[in-house]
């Protein structure tokens, strides 16, 4: 049996990573849950599903759920603040700070750190770049040729190339120090470089996620976390080990961004940062969890694809605002700049109010109300794509009525209207038949009778919303059975797939898939190419090959179309044997069959030496093809195309963004784990 937690690591750092969040339960953990992309026990109620919503108010309002919105774990406090990661796909995607003598060094001491974890590295490939536009006096890092290393580019030539490959597929620390004139490239805290040029790099602008032109190609591929500038301090003057939590604003701190659930800066110069191309924020982070995800804590969201989707409440008094106080808040995560689409309100013919994007793609935030005639108002400024913000529309004392982003107030009116008591729905993520959400929505609540927020900022909720005084409705979107414990997608169930107690191989619950039409989606969001990947599974089949036309019983499926995809099958026999088929072609068969009606743990792997099938720990196919896997359109049960379904009961499903098995092995004797340490 060799396992990769066994074995001696090239790059130990992974190990190591702490941090925190949900409530500690003394599990087991896993010390390379910061690769762990995805993991479902799909324990929860029998008969669970993840569409059957709940109001948390006392008015207990009947939910229905339109189209395929879906509740899951990944919330706007999936990661603690500190501990998030932002994806760029390395095809115009990069955050911005304006020019600022912040980033006027000097010759003086400086540091310029962060956290990486890359997809994939090809040449100039820019981790970061501040400079003056036009200005040859700048300082970037980047990619050189092959072999690839990191080179630090100064003053129109390059004075530091690394001794040390850049691994691919997990978490690195790269530092660029200047100590009294000296400059260090570090990674993982050793030195891979120095030179002692001088040159003095004047005030400019910073891209973080590509260089300043050609941001197409010269890009990051991959995460970024806890990124650092420290103007006046060389924070590292020798090896040093990196730090296992997030990093903080310390004493000559000038940016401190890429670590929350929005794109802010937190250090004390509060820069503004610029989203630019899809930068997205993910719950994909460096730092290992010491607690298992609780949805109390961590939170959850209602995910909306675009098309169809909405949450309802029948007309109700609640709804009806008059001339009163009242507030309407909830997060959100738009992942698209539809028009007009609907964030909630009673906004179906006959009208009300409603808060909705504005009626073009620059997601200006605006509420309309009804009177007997639209009050419209639209605010100047855009909700962030891919990025949770907190949103809220108040009535306070005066008339004044206020509209929040993220906790400032970005419009205002004072007007004495009486708002409409029309009969009409309440609607969260659609209008019926247009104007649909696409993305998350999460902590949707209304309160009548009372202005929460008021004034010019308030603090943005740190933790999920309850039900205060005057709260009418209050959907914590927290009642989804089959979860994501790593945080970082909702699942969606189709046909008839839920959470069954007929079987199950730990805990009481497993997947329960009936072979016609029933499969579960994971990956509503993309993360980007893994080249290294394992995709695991305990697996009770109740029937091999269908022979009632619907091909072959997927097992699971990936990719956008069928001539891009990936997919684990059957084969044509009632005694089946596990097939992996790479752009419809067959890449290898096990030698053995599977059982029905038994559990069995399979697992696929994939690394530089090609990809493997492992049945019961025991290798049955290998072939040294590497296969690279899509983070998007993950489908559970059938493939991409939606072609064969899987019949019987699946249980702890887990993705991993590394190899996680080079040789044989014994089958997990227990659940897998839901924490980093």
């Amino acid at each position: 049996m060799v396992s990769l937690e066994e074995q001696p690591l090239v790059n130990s750092f992974n190990k190591v990573f702490l941090g925190a969040a949900g409530t500690s339960t003394g599990a087991p953990s896993d010390d390379e849950f910061n690769r762990t992309s995805f993991l479902s026990h799909f324990e929860g109620s029998n008969n669970g599903v993840n569409n059957a919503f709940d109001d948390g108010s006392t008015s207990n309002h009947t939910i229905t759920a339109v189209g395929n919105v879906t509740q899951g774990s990944f919330g706007p406090f999936a990661k603690l603040e500190g501990e998030w990661g932002w994806f760029f796909d390395g095809n115009g995607d990069y955050v911005a700070v304006a020019s600022t003598s912040d980033f006027a060094f000097g010759t003086a001491d400086y540091t310029i750190e962060g956290f990486y974890f890359f997809t994939s590295i090809n040449q100039y490939d820019n981790l970061w770049d501040f400079r003056l536009s036009g200005n040859t006096n700048h300082i970037d890092l980047y990619f050189d040729d092959s072999p690839l290393r990191i080179h630090v580019f100064a003053g129109g030539s390059d004075i530091i190339t690394s001794s040390a490959a850049t691994p691919i597929g997990e978490w690195v620390h790269i530092a660029v120090v200047c100590a009294s004139g000296t400059t260090t490239l570090y990674q993982n805290g050793s030195s891979v470089g120095t030179s002692s040029t001088s040159i003095d790099y004047a005030a400019g602008g910073c891209r973080i996620g590509s260089r300043y032109t050609g941001t197409s190609t010269y890009a990051t591929k991959g995460n970024i976390s806890n990124f650092r500038v420290v103007k006046g301090t060389a924070v590292y003057t020798g090896n040093f080990t990196p730090s296992t939590s997030k990093l903080t604003a310390i004493t000559n701190t000038k940016l401190l961004t890429c670590q929350s659930n929005r794109f802010v800066d937190n250090s004390a110069s509060a820069h503004t940062v610029t989203q630019a191309g899809n930068a997205a924020v993910t719950s994909f982070g460096p730092f290992l969890t010491s607690a298992v995800y609780d949805p109390a804590v961590n939170m959850t969201s209602a995910y909306f694809d675009g098309s169809g989707d909405e949450l309802s409440a029948p007309d109700s008094a609640d709804w009806h605002m008059g001339s009163g106080l009242f507030t309407a808040e909830c997060w959100v995560y738009p992942t698209a700049s539809a028009n007009q689409s609907i964030i909630m309100g009673q906004w179906r013919n006959p009208y009300a109010w409603v808060i909705l994007f504005s009626n073009n793609t620059a997601r200006y935030l605006r509420y309309v109300m009804f009177n007997g005639g639209f009050l419209d108002y639209t605010s100047s400024t855009s909700v962030p794509l891919n990025a949770w913000s907190h949103i809220a529309l108040s009535r306070a004392s005066g008339n004044v009525f206020s509209l929040y982003l993220n906790g400032v107030r970005v419009h205002t009116v004072t007007n004495n209207i009486t708002i409409s008591d029309v009969n009409s729905t309440m609607r969260i993520g659609g209008q019926g038949t247009e104007n649909f959400w696409k993305g998350y929505i999460t902590d949707a609540r209304v309160v009548k009778g009372t202005a929460v927020y008021s004034g010019a900022s308030y603090t943005t909720p740190t933790a999920p919303l309850t039900a205060i005084t005057n709260t009418k409705l209050l959907l914590n979107m927290a009642n989804g059975q089959a979860i994501d414990s790593a945080a970082q997608t909702n699942l969606t169930l189709y046909g008839n797939a839920n959470t069954s107690t007929d079987q199950a191989k730990f805990g009481n619950t497993s997947l329960h898939l009936d072979g016609t039409g029933d499969y579960v989606n994971v990956f509503p969001a993309s993360r980007g190419l893994i080249y290294n990947w394992t995709i695991e599974q305990w697996i009770y089949p109740t029937r091999g090959y269908a022979a009632n036309g619907q091909q072959f019983d997927r097992i699971w499926g990936n990719g956008q179309v069928l001539n891009s995809s990936v997919q684990l099958h059957f084969d044509d026999t009632t005694a089946p044997k596990i097939v992996l088929r790479l752009n419809d072609n067959v890449i290898w068969t096990s030698s053995v069959s599977i059982s029905l009606n038994a559990w069995t743990h399979v697992a696929a792997v994939c690394d530089a030496n090609g990809t493997r099938l492992y049945i019961a720990g025991t290798e049955r196919a290998t072939t040294s093809t590497v296969v690279n896997l899509a983070a998007k359109n993950f489908n559970i049960g059938t493939s991409i195309t939606t072609n064969g379904f899987f019949q019987g009961f699946m249980d702890d499903f887990r993705i991993s963004d590394f190899a996680r098995y080079t040789g044989n092995f014994t089958a997990p004797s227990a659940a897998f784990e839901d924490k980093g340490q």
